[in-house]
């Protein structure tokens, strides 16, 4: 995420909005009927507008148009709004395009009023893009849309809030409470709150209308009254609210590259059939974990506290996002109670993600190397590898060793050592040693690798690699 926050303000300083024409569309808001749009098996209604008088039902069909005004190499947004008028247990879906590239999809069964406060990103190529927006849908009932917006600038940011003004958690399991990480904050009432679709007591938000939080996609459904067996307070939060939801906040102040570890409780919606209920949890915007809860998890067999190790970015930051990944049912995974602490077990991450035993002295491979020791030089422990290498380049010869990143992070390290008769070892890079360390472009949380140099005249270095651990 960090990289993506800097580049846009960067762009932002370069071209700034206010300077920029806005782009430009033909009757997108279907007032006009179908002029400038191409289209295939669409129906324009009147009655029932988001805006003026007419909208569009998308069938099964799609509609097309190029848009002008861009700025190539400048994010844009697509935003429209949209209602489902099918039964209210099935979902509506249609995909938007720019240039024949999707950039989002809409799943979504809301039939009680327009959600419209999400878009699609993307960045233009050129001064014009073609724009369509498609139904998924095989049968005459599409999505009906309205109000189709093109805009310069990208999505909003979550909130943010600083590592040393979360609030310390002070019970068994410690940490520190992410912004109303249980939920439990008030929101605005249907009436007073357009990104509040409601109904009172079971709230469905979109927008920042979740206090603490972004909802990055669709919508997600406030809980209450303990109806969902919350572990903590009153009030849960189901990922799927008129669809697959997601939700995203940012915690500024963390050690740049280090280890921490995010933690919260989640069950399976009690409705919605008996198929399993998925999502996935990321970290500064990679997806880090996969999460499924069964028909024998809900919320009636109780929650599970689950813990994700995760890396700040360089610039200290880090954006924690949970999602639905259900695109066919409202209901989804429920959570409750997030927090962070510092340290994380990555080592372990590590282990399950090649299959290989979480120990440090393990050697499931059977080579020369233990499983830490592999884990620190970014090694694949299913793959017999002789991992540091020796190269000559132009006369001088040079050790090459990869490092990780997450190793680093977590408090391991290597420590390269020499000896010219295997009696007596000493760290390389002291003098006298015979080798000097050249470079090192490995930092925690980024691989990298170490170029060690054998000094010139010496005629025998024996050398090995020392593993540190937290």
């Amino acid at each position: 995420m960090s990289g993506y926050i800097h580049a846009r303000w960067l762009a932002a300083f370069l071209s700034p909005a206010s300077l920029l024409a806005a782009p430009v569309g033909t009757n997108t808001g279907f007032e006009s009927g179908l002029t400038g749009w191409t289209n295939s098996n669409v129906a324009v209604e009147t009655g029932g507008a988001f805006e003026g008088t007419k909208r569009q039902n998308l069938k099964n069909g799609f509609v097309s148009q190029t848009v002008s005004g861009l700025v190539a190499g400048q994010r844009h947004k697509v935003r429209l709004a949209y209602i489902w008028t099918g039964a209210n247990y099935l979902l509506g879906h249609a995909r938007v395009k720019i240039d024949g590239v999707a950039i989002g999809e809409i799943h979504n069964g809301q039939t009680t009023e327009y959600l419209s406060c999400n878009g699609f990103e993307f960045i233009a190529a050129a001064a014009t893009a073609v724009l369509r927006v498609e139904s998924l849908e095989t049968g005459t009932n599409g999505l009906r849309i309205d109000a189709v917006r093109i805009e310069t600038g990208g999505l909003p940011l979550p909130p943010e809030k600083a590592w040393a003004d979360l609030q310390v958690m002070t019970d068994a399991r410690g940490g520190r409470a992410l912004v109303n990480g249980g939920f439990e904050s008030a929101i605005g009432s249907p009436t007073n709150d357009p990104n509040n679709s409601g109904p009172a007591g079971n709230e469905h938000l979109c927008g920042f209308s979740l206090p603490g939080w972004l909802v990055t996609r669709e919508n997600v459904d406030v809980i209450k009254s303990n109806s969902a067996k919350p572990p903590q307070g009153a009030n849960a939060l189901d990922t799927g609210g008129h669809g697959p939801g997601g939700i995203a906040q940012t915690i500024t102040g963390l050690a740049a590259g280090a280890a921490y570890t995010v933690s919260f409780w989640h069950a399976r919606h009690v409705y919605w059939g008996t198929a399993n209920m998925t999502g996935d949890f990321l970290a500064n915007r990679q997806v880090v974990a996969s999460l499924v809860r069964t028909i024998n998890q809900t919320w009636n067999q109780g929650y599970s506290l689950l813990s994700i190790p995760v890396i700040a970015g360089q610039d200290g930051r880090l954006t924690v996002e949970v999602r639905s990944t259900n695109l066919d049912q409202g209901g989804n995974i429920v959570y409750d109670d997030f927090r962070i602490a510092k340290g994380g077990d990555f080592f372990g991450k590590w282990a399950a993600k090649f299959g290989v035993t979480a120990s440090l002295a393990a050697n499931d491979d059977g080579d020369s190397f233990s499983n830490g020791m592999e884990f620190a030089l970014r090694l694949d422990p299913t793959v017999r590898s002789d991992g540091p290498r020796m190269v000559l380049e132009n006369g001088v010869r040079r050790l090459r060793v990869p490092v990780s990143g997450e190793a680093l992070a977590q408090g391991f390290g290597l420590r390269l050592e020499c000896s010219r008769d295997l009696s007596d070892w000493e760290v390389a890079g002291v003098s006298g040693s015979g080798i000097t360390l050249e470079s090192d472009s490995s930092v925690p949380g980024i691989d990298g690798e170490r170029v060690y140099r054998f000094q010139a005249g010496e005629s025998k270095i024996f050398w090995r690699h020392a593993l540190t651990s937290p």
